[in-house]
């Protein structure tokens, strides 16, 4: 089964939203450095363009609940080093800005500018060392947590690639909660993964992890990100997917989780709170109870908008809003026959529906007031009195 990444990441979100009013004005800056033009290293390259990607998911995250994000993106050649000291002395003075990252890679002469970051402001842990908030850096967190979702006592984990910044964070934090962890290295025996049933690849090697490397895993926590022409690639090759009883997949794996953990720290950092502990298989068994009960009440919708509008949905597009209301919508994809609700201000899907067997594909970011809403819809729809305006979902 693929863990869904987004589940955890709109979980944390509707988490942060309830301190919304409490975060406004507040600032986060990212610092992103361009790929050098003379870079002929393919792998260094591809890196400077996972960082574009990772910069704007954490745009994306810190916006949906107010926090205004300060880009800025250097090059190497323009910029000197004392330029790169004094942005971030000014965001050590800038009281407004709550917290920093440096994304990396980032060229070696600035790399030990990075040390000026205040480790108040350090959310990332980007200096490499921890502060009294955050012992380890965000993604080690998240793939760290994945694992404690799924370990038990006698769990034993394979951290492939532990040596390195993020795989080092990941033994650190488990280590800490006394999960029995060993490290193997990309030129290891990595048959030894047979020896643990949980394994985490943290390589950034592109598909090594073929069938011969995995199992019947009980988890396998793929945290490698190489972007191509296509769809970007995990350290797991596609065609091992199947074999481990759960894997985070790439894209919408360790990536989305990594953006929930840094969503999660922000709010500590600002105002003192610890967000709830989440624990993936509890989220997951709860989304979809509540995705349960409210797609009987979308398909609905959808069947009398179709009988009254039966045009609606006789055109060839593969997602076709036929519905919006003021707080969601439904789409429908003719291709796979799939109902999709999502929130009227955004693209992220709530709930996935397979028409053809009324199966739930996805479930996430549903709230107890989604429940509420929908009930109420439920009532609208059984009340003879009641009606639903052409727009759908409200009176």
């Amino acid at each position: 089964m693929e863990i869904d990444g987004n589940l955890i990441k709109e979980h944390v979100k509707n988490e942060c939203k309830k301190y919304q009013i409490q975060l406004q004005g507040k600032e986060i800056t990212i610092i992103r450095f361009e790929t050098p033009s003379d870079l002929e290293d393919e792998v260094l390259t591809k890196k400077y363009e996972a960082a574009i990607v990772s910069e704007n998911q954490k745009l994306k995250t810190f916006e949906s609940f107010g926090v205004k994000v300060n880009q800025i993106a250097l090059s190497s050649e323009a910029t000197r080093v004392e330029q790169f000291q004094d942005i971030i002395q000014g965001i050590n003075q800038d009281e407004n800005v709550v917290a920093a990252i440096v994304q990396f890679p980032v060229p070696p002469g600035f790399q030990e500018s990075i040390k000026l970051l205040s480790p108040q402001k350090d959310i990332d842990v980007v200096r490499g060392e921890p502060n009294n908030l955050f012992q380890v850096p965000a993604t080690s967190e998240g793939i760290a947590r994945i694992v404690e979702s799924y370990a038990q006592r006698n769990s034993n984990v394979a951290v492939i690639g532990g040596g390195g910044f993020v795989g080092k964070g990941v033994i650190s934090y488990l280590q800490d909660k006394n999960i029995n962890c060993f490290v193997l290295e990309f030129n290891d025996d990595k048959s030894r993964t047979r020896e643990a049933d949980i394994v985490v690849t943290v390589t950034g090697v592109a598909g090594f992890a073929t069938p011969y490397i995995l199992s019947q895993h009980k988890l396998v926590v793929d945290g490698g990100f190489t972007p191509t022409m296509g769809e970007p690639l995990g350290d797991v090759d596609k065609s091992a997917y199947s074999i481990p009883q759960n894997i985070t997949p790439v894209p919408n794996g360790t990536g989305p989780i990594e953006m929930a953990i840094l969503a999660e720290r922000f709010v500590k950092m600002e105002l003192g709170v610890e967000l709830p502990k989440w624990n993936y298989q509890q989220l997951q068994q709860e989304q979809q109870q509540r995705a349960i009960a409210i797609a009987p009440i979308a398909i609905t919708l959808f069947q009398q908008q179709t009988k009254a509008y039966p045009e609606s949905i006789d055109r060839p597009k593969e997602n076709l809003e036929v519905l919006q209301g003021n707080h969601y919508k439904l789409s429908y994809n003719r291709n796979t026959q799939a109902l999709s609700l999502s929130r009227s201000n955004e693209n992220t899907t709530l709930i996935k529906i397979n028409l053809v067997n009324n199966q739930i594909e996805i479930a996430r970011g549903l709230t107890s007031e989604d429940m509420n809403r929908w009930q109420q819809i439920q009532a609208l729809i059984n009340s003879p009195q009641q009606y639903l305006n052409d727009r759908g979902f409200e009176r």
